[in-house]
């Protein structure tokens, strides 16, 4: 349930350009509370009656610092992309990124609380000019200082704001801040030989496992004796890139799912994810690629770069990249002036990764998308109606609903949708209805006779309370796409889960 109103994944804009993020969920916040509160009473929990006033102090700077170094095993766990509590739980990746900042924000301050006592301490023992002397010899100060100090600076280049503005850069300095911030830590505790050795190096064994894991994966997927993968980004009308990375080794993955990709050539080591749309294997990645679309093809061209495309391995994974800021700008920019549209180049993937379970048990799906969120959509739809020709499934109707600006837009999976509706469906029911909010009225037309085109804004509580009332067994009531759009369904799904048994499921990245 959303904290206030409706209110849950639409961006609060301070202006045009400032966002301050998103509100938490009502379990989120409660959850977060319990949180904070907690730290706060082991923190603050001393026997102030008893204790002289630097033991006191002694005790809240020793308390302090545990709970900070407790705290880090949280903060790298929660932050991993290989975190095991995402499959075990079925929690999306993004509800532990919200933890793993509100548990940076709390480590920060318990850090300044235990550098505080200690200075107030040593303040009252050997005055300013000794401290100032401790901190010039003592490895052990030094290393705690240096710690500080990275924190800090996490602090102050992590709100919102400035994370949204400056991504590229942010992500660079946090992840450099943040070892900084690890070694200092461990090099503070083993000077002295503190009890909480164990616990900082059972951290530092997490991060660089899951580290060994995902240059692993990258391995496996990108790197064989035939060389390494490509991916051929071809530019597409109304600002986005369809683009496939042709890997070394089959690519089996859950609907749902997304990936990490490395594209050095534009964003050197840096990765970012993006929902799969389709991934092929055993079979030509042109199988569920347009062929007829306004935007020159990849897989439709001729000439050089025909010839190119005929090399291609017969494992791929597909997505659409929105191409808004940083990395996806560049390599649309990149592909829009490369010949007939299309930017081949060495690049990587990462995973899948992800939560959440296959529709399979649910007599009626509905899937709502809002622009480059048809990505995971198709995902979805691609198993189900797979399902449907092996018997695998027990959905007997789906619904995709997908709303976009312009015309322009829906090419970037028009024909995957198209393709998707002639697959053998054994008498299930599928409508595919797509929604231009800039489309001319009388202008609607439609492709397959499963495929609609209609114009303005999707009636999203209208097409949710048509769809329970004409629904077929249990009903599942999925979402990815916009913030707004996503609070409109989660609004409309709680309307009528009174009715029977109805399901709401987001997928969102929030960051």
């Amino acid at each position: 349930a959303p904290l206030i109103n409706i209110r849950h994944n639409k961006e609060i804009q301070l202006s045009s350009a400032i966002s301050v993020g998103t509100l938490p969920s009502r379990l989120h916040t409660l959850l977060l509370g319990a949180l904070v509160m907690s730290n706060v009473v082991y923190c603050t929990l001393l026997d102030y009656g008893q204790m002289p006033r630097a033991a006191l102090i002694a005790e809240l700077r020793g308390r302090s610092g545990h709970l900070a170094v407790i705290n880090m095993l949280a903060l790298i766990l929660f932050a991993a992309r290989n975190n095991p509590l995402i499959p075990v739980l079925a929690v999306s990746f993004d509800t532990f990124n919200l933890f793993h900042r509100w548990i940076g924000r709390i480590i920060v301050l318990e850090s300044l609380v235990h550098v505080i006592a200690w200075w107030v301490n040593n303040e009252n023992a050997v005055g300013y000019n000794g401290i100032m002397e401790v901190l010039m010899y003592d490895g052990f100060a030094q290393c705690g200082i240096a710690a500080m100090s990275a924190m800090l600076f996490i602090l102050v280049h992590s709100p919102s704001p400035i994370r949204h503005a400056f991504y590229e850069i942010f992500l660079h300095a946090h992840q450099i801040l943040a070892i900084v911030a690890l070694g200092a830590v461990a090099g503070h505790i083993q000077i002295h030989n503190l009890p909480q050795k164990p616990i900082i190096y059972t951290i530092i064994g997490i991060w660089v496992s899951e580290r060994l894991l995902r240059i692993a994966r990258l391995i496996y997927y990108n790197v064989s004796f035939r060389g390494f993968s490509k991916v051929y980004v071809e530019a597409l009308d109304g600002g986005a890139c369809r683009v496939t990375f042709n890997i070394r080794r089959p690519f089996i993955t859950p609907p749902g799912r997304h990936i990490y990709a490395y594209i050095p050539s534009v964003s050197l080591w840096m990765s970012h994810p993006f929902s799969v749309a389709i991934a092929s294997n055993n079979e030509m990645p042109c199988e569920f690629t347009p062929t007829h679309s306004p935007a020159p093809s990849v897989f439709g061209s001729t000439g050089d770069c025909a010839k190119e495309i005929s090399k291609i391995p017969t494992h791929s994974v597909s997505c659409i990249m929105a191409a808004r800021s940083g990395m996806t700008r560049k390599l649309y920019h990149r592909a829009r002036m490369s010949p007939q549209g299309v930017y081949i180049c060495r690049a990587f993937i990462e995973g899948p990764y992800g939560s959440g379970e296959p529709l399979d048990s649910y007599g009626t799906v509905l899937l709502i998308a809002g622009g480059a969120g048809i990505t995971n959509q198709l995902s979805h739809m691609h198993h189900l109606i797979q399902g449907w020709a092996a018997g695998t499934n027990v959905t007997q109707k789906l619904i995709i609903v997908w709303s976009v600006r312009t015309l322009d837009q829906l090419q970037w999976a028009r024909a995957w949708l198209e393709r998707l509706s002639r697959m053998e469906r054994d008498g299930r029911e599928l409508q595919i209805v797509t929604y231009v909010s800039q489309l001319p009225r009388g202008e609607e037309s439609t492709g397959p006779e499963e495929v609609q085109i209609r114009s303005g804004r999707a009636p999203i509580g209208k097409l949710v309370e048509v769809e329970v009332e004409e629904r077929i067994g249990a009903m599942s009531i999925g979402v990815c796409g916009p913030g707004a759009l996503a609070d409109d369904v989660r609004k409309a799904s709680r309307a009528v889960m009174n009715r029977g048994k109805v399901d709401f499921w987001e997928e969102a990245f929030t960051w």
